[in-house]
């Protein structure tokens, strides 16, 4: 059979990706019938078949052990069910199946049988932050010798930068609660009060062990200003406003040697 042109190959790859989505459209099915050949027993739907199910059977696996927790809560049947309809919205198309499934937390808010269930949403978006932070790349340390090096007039304009591997989360339930009285081996957890107010998470890894951290009042204004990227000086001034100011200059060496801060950019002055 000769290798087709690039176009008709990537016609081709189009035929064959509607057919094997979980949709299974006919027409793309019956239009590959006659370019296809199928080995044994099975027909050429029949191998489509097989195919689809062998595909919906990885997502499903990926999901699950992406978002543990969701489950636990939910069961095994609730959370078949509504995998199973994620994975008939939203295809796989990263080849690093590590990539599928950031959809999940907006999609469980749009999921009927989940209304009853208003924080479902935000555990799943703690368990996707955990899961990527967990597997982001390794940083380095500070450079404390780069950042001695700056002149005094230019550190108004220093942009510090967080790690990379972490993020900030913000949920009105306690979702910190849910999510660690539903981990393996906890046999002894209280009961989580929905009513006892929201959290403010840092998410982040500290070598190789992933963190959930609570700042405080203060320290959260911080990290929202080094995720907005604001240059020093205005967070400085930012944070200074108010009955309930914040000192950025005492903080940024905590959050250096913390590991909260790995890095710094010349922002416009």
């Amino acid at each position: 059979m000769p290798t087709p042109a690039p176009s008709e190959l990537t016609s081709l790859q189009t035929l064959f990706y509607a057919a094997i989505s979980q949709a299974a459209d006919p027409a793309s099915l019956a239009a590959l019938e006659p370019m296809l050949h199928c080995s044994g027993s099975l027909s050429v739907k029949e191998g489509f078949a097989a195919y689809r199910g062998s595909v919906k059977g990885k997502l499903i696996r990926c999901l699950e052990d992406i978002y543990p927790v969701c489950q636990r809560l939910v069961g095994d049947n609730f959370f078949g069910g509504l995998t199973e309809q994620f994975i008939m919205t939203y295809a796989s198309v990263s080849p690093d199946l590590g990539d599928y499934g950031a959809e999940l937390p907006a999609f469980i808010k749009t999921f009927t049988p989940a209304e009853a269930l208003p924080y479902l949403a935000d555990v799943a978006q703690l368990e996707w932050h955990w899961h990527r932070v967990f597997n982001a790349p390794d940083e380095k340390a500070f450079d404390m010798q780069a950042l001695s090096q700056v002149a005094a007039e230019q550190w108004e304009s220093l942009v510090f930068q967080l790690p990379r591997s972490s993020v900030l989360l913000r949920s009105i339930y306690p979702v910190h609660r849910i999510w660690e009285a539903n981990q393996d081996g906890v046999t002894d957890s209280v009961p989580v009060d929905l009513d006892q107010g929201g959290a403010n998470l840092f998410i982040w890894r500290d070598g190789v062990e992933t963190r959930i951290e609570m700042p405080g009042d203060g320290e959260w204004r911080l990290l929202e200003g080094f995720a907005a990227r604001t240059t020093f000086g205005q967070l400085c001034a930012d944070l200074d406003q108010g009955l309930a100011s914040v000192d950025a200059s005492v903080l940024l060496p905590v959050f250096v040697k913390r590991g909260w801060v790995k890095s710094f950019v010349l922002g416009e002055g």
